[in-house]
């Protein structure tokens, strides 16, 4: 087992921002961390569903991700060209229509669901078994155990990026409508990176 190249890979791949990240902090800098905690769960769920899926279906995967990479990528970048939307242009509850604040805020559904279209996760975590575990063993066990780590370590990533976004939302403020404009710039980048696109230039 490779473990320098596999710990390096993870923490690349698991504290630099990318969509989940974007969209938590994001979450966190308008609603606060406590708001943001149904999202991060929601996107824990779903990630470690994910591993499990490539844990048990890696060889599968393996032979199938070739064919289904292109339609996941576009999938993943619509999904994710909306989200970015929301961020940049946010559309603020209106008190005459008695409208609760708690309803805007994403939650449990909404981060479990982003899993399965943000072809940066999936990657990920074909990438870590395939090319760490699989040369190494074959245990069932081990692959369900790296997903756990991997799953982990996104999470400590999404509580470390939400307190960041909650940070932001209180001491930038008055800055909000250019971070919002910001982090949904980078998210729409996100989009552009997953993709596929690049592929043809």
């Amino acid at each position: 087992m490779q473990w320098f190249a596999f710990l390096s890979f993870v923490l690349a791949s698991c504290y630099t921002p990318g969509p989940n990240i974007i969209f938590s902090m994001n979450t966190a800098r308008l609603f606060g961390f406590r708001r943001t905690v149904p999202l991060m769960v929601g996107m824990t769920t779903g990630l470690f569903a994910v591993m499990v899926l490539n844990a048990m279906g890696n060889i599968f995967v393996g032979a199938v991700i070739p064919q289904i990479l292109p339609w996941l990528r576009g999938i993943g970048a619509i999904y994710l060209l909306w989200l970015a939307w929301k961020i940049a242009f946010p559309k603020a509850p209106s008190a005459s229509k008695g409208e609760d604040i708690q309803e805007t805020v994403p939650g449990i559904k909404d981060g479990f669901a982003l899993q399965f279209v943000n072809p940066k996760v999936i990657l990920f975590g074909f990438t870590a078994m395939s090319s760490f575990i699989a040369p190494w063993t074959d245990s069932k066990v081990m692959f369900l155990l790296c997903g756990l780590f991997l799953t982990l370590n996104c999470a400590v990533a999404f509580v470390i990026w939400s307190l960041f976004g909650e940070l932001q939302g209180r001491f930038f403020s008055k800055q909000g409508r250019a971070i919002s404009l910001v982090m949904g710039a980078l998210l729409a980048y996100c989009a552009f990176s997953v993709s596929g696109i690049t592929n043809f230039f």
